[in-house]
């Protein structure tokens, strides 16, 4: 799915032309209100506890996948000939979507409680904007997909860890987001 993500990245930034289609175009500190970034320091990433790390990647592929909506609907309107890339994005926003459920039944298998829904990440608003901050839209979600897939591997070797801890212990490791 990684392989998918960078794919649809830099198809992504063929279609929106200067200064998006430049090689090497990279912006790595824009940010797009309500996509969550999977970026934290070593330490911080390190010690989050496995209930967390998973509803960290459940809340992030819940706005990636709506976000993804939103992108592909301004690709229909910036590039409506650009078949290749609509496709790849509706690829990627079920792909998003089938992680995000499989996050949530990992999540009430395991017996972590939900929080109650996160708010929606999206406004109406928000698909009122101008060509050139739809085009940075679909830059940031592609690069912050891209490195959601990156890190949920790593995450979810951390919390099989966990489980093979507790298990060799034959006791229950507190987790932080237990009851």
């Amino acid at each position: 799915m990684t392989s998918c993500s960078s794919c649809v990245s830099s198809l992504q930034l063929q279609y929106q032309g200067m200064p998006f289609s430049t090689p090497g175009f990279s912006f790595p500190y824009w940010s797009e209100k309500g996509l969550p970034s999977a970026a934290l320091g070593y330490r911080t990433w390190r010690c989050l506890c496995a209930g967390e790390r998973l509803l960290q990647a459940r809340d992030a592929f819940s706005a990636i996948s709506e976000f993804f909506q939103l992108v592909l609907d301004d690709q229909n309107s910036l590039n409506p000939s650009a078949a290749d890339l609509l496709r790849l994005l509706e690829v990627a926003r079920r792909a998003s979507e089938a992680l995000l459920r499989n996050l949530k039944d990992a999540l009430i298998i395991l017996g972590y409680q939900l929080p109650p829904s996160q708010p929606e990440p999206l406004s109406w608003a928000q698909t009122d904007e101008n060509a050139f901050k739809r085009k940075v839209r679909g830059y940031v979600l592609c690069r912050d997909f891209r490195d959601w897939l990156t890190r949920l591997p790593k995450d979810m070797e951390i919390l099989k860890g966990t489980w093979r801890l507790k298990d060799s212990l034959g006791q229950d490791k507190k987790d932080c987001c237990r009851p």
